[in-house]
């Protein structure tokens, strides 16, 4: 992987490893330099104004080909998600089907959008590495289809994956200049793209911490109206009562707390249990648990 930019220049080059498995190696990817975000800014606001002309038909029907070629490549990105981000089987099936919901919603959506809306400029999408393909999709899928400009830095962990899906977005149509990808970390170059006073807008999925960052960044540097799309953390609560069904309440539970090793912000965190059902319930919990098949995917 590497930079996907008509911005000259590379940062470092470093192997991307399975995180079940670090002595395998997935791949390799050259890091954007903070040289070049200032460059690819200006590409970005540059462009944005003829992408926002296009009518949001045609937009809409480059997304719905995106989907398409996601559909076609599905077991590439099936392969990416759960060897270099570490994602279950089951995992790695549903991360791909939701980055395909992810293009024909926000297709479908925009279509029959308010007459008269319009975009913001060039945006900056900042997504996570426990869902490198959804939420990455999800984020850029959004502000093309409503007319900006993208520039994309996928988490540092999961570039590969993401390095593929732009290569599809520009495949199913959408401008060189419209999506741009520069893979690496916060401090060289996730935090010059925030601090650049010609974005629009930010859309950021991780922690809370780094939000209130962004969101301080854009308040001192930001036009008046720059936006903050933030998706950070949760704390998200089950209540399990006497009329509860035992056998599908530990289901959903071991769902929700589990997968993604419980690294994601929906995740199940606290459990409230009434008091006549609490042994059987702990009993049925505690088996399931036992069960569970911890560690590298593909073992």
């Amino acid at each position: 992987a590497k930079p996907i930019t008509r911005a000259a220049g590379y940062g470092k080059q470093r192997q991307i490893v399975n995180p079940a498995k670090p002595d395998e190696v997935v791949g390799t990817v050259h890091e954007a330099a903070a040289k070049q975000v200032a460059t690819a800014v200006r590409i970005a606001v540059d462009a944005q104004p003829t992408w926002g002309k296009r009518p949001v038909a045609e937009r809409a029907a480059i997304l719905n080909r995106a989907a398409d070629l996601y559909e076609a490549n599905a077991a590439e990105f099936f392969a990416l998600a759960t060897r270099e981000a570490g994602k279950s089987l089951a995992d790695g099936v549903a991360e791909v089907r939701e980055a395909v919901d992810f293009l024909r919603y926000y297709a479908a959506e925009a279509v029959n959008a308010e007459a008269g809306t319009e975009a913001r400029g060039a945006i900056v999408c900042i997504s996570p590495w426990n869902f490198p393909l959804a939420i990455f999709t999800g984020q850029i899928a959004a502000a093309l289809v409503t007319g900006n400009s993208v520039i994309a830095k996928p988490a540092e962990q999961t570039p590969l994956i993401a390095f593929r899906a732009v290569e599809m977005l520009r495949e199913a149509g959408v401008p060189e200049d419209i999506i741009q990808l520069l893979p690496g970390d916060g401090p060289s170059v996730g935090a010059p793209l925030t601090a650049d006073p010609r974005i629009a807008g930010v859309c950021f999925t991780g922690s809370t911490e780094v939000a209130k960052l962004i969101e301080k960044q854009l308040a001192e540097t930001a036009a008046p109206d720059a936006m903050l799309i933030a998706e950070t953390g949760g704390l998200n609560a089950m209540i399990v009562d006497s009329t509860a069904l035992p056998e599908q309440a530990v289901r959903d539970i071991l769902a929700s707390a589990f997968q993604s090793a419980g690294q994601r912000c929906s995740a199940l965190r606290v459990l409230y249990v009434q008091k006549d059902v609490e042994k059987k319930m702990l009993e049925m919990l505690k088996g399931a648990m036992e069960a569970l098949n911890v560690g590298n995917p593909w073992a």
